[in-house]
């Protein structure tokens, strides 16, 4: 079960009124945005290009990720997904998405592994980068290859 499939299961599960809060600087956060469509989401950037990938369905704020009037925005959130470029950045969004927002579901995306250990007792769920993309490129290479890596 891919961590997409649990997410929306768990967001769509719960009592509220689902809705999912993105934060991200780069283009995975517009695309998670967009393709995660069973819930009301709400993606919040500090790049106007993010913003401008994402489609006029999904509720958009352009601002300072790392302040929390920005994220409150997003307040009403089920659960939160946390896709930034700098794991330090990401470390103080997941602080104050806990702490001021009260988000409940946290998912982090994490740039380097070895930082895993900071993550864990803030995020529900963390996702390495690294582990993902090595496991989709082998996936892409048994299928072009004739025979299994």
């Amino acid at each position: 079960m891919t961590i997409r499939t649990r997410l929306e299961d768990r967001i769509v599960h719960s009592s509220a009124e689902t809705s999912l809060l993105v934060v991200s600087d780069s283009h995975i956060g517009s695309m998670l945005a967009t393709e995660i469509d069973t819930v009301r989401t709400h993606l919040v950037t500090d790049s106007s290009a993010v913003a401008a990938q994402t489609p006029d369905s999904v509720r958009t704020t352009v601002g300072d990720v790392t302040v929390a009037e920005t994220l409150a925005s997003g307040a009403d959130a089920t659960a939160a997904v946390v896709a930034l470029q700098r794991d330090r950045q990401a470390l103080l969004v997941a602080q104050l998405l806990r702490t001021k927002v009260d988000t409940d579901t946290l998912v982090v995306l994490l740039n380097d592994p070895s930082r895993r250990d900071l993550f864990d007792d803030i995020a529900t769920f963390v996702v390495c980068v690294s582990t993902c993309l090595s496991a989709e490129l082998r996936t892409t290479l048994e299928q072009t290859l004739s025979e299994p890596l």
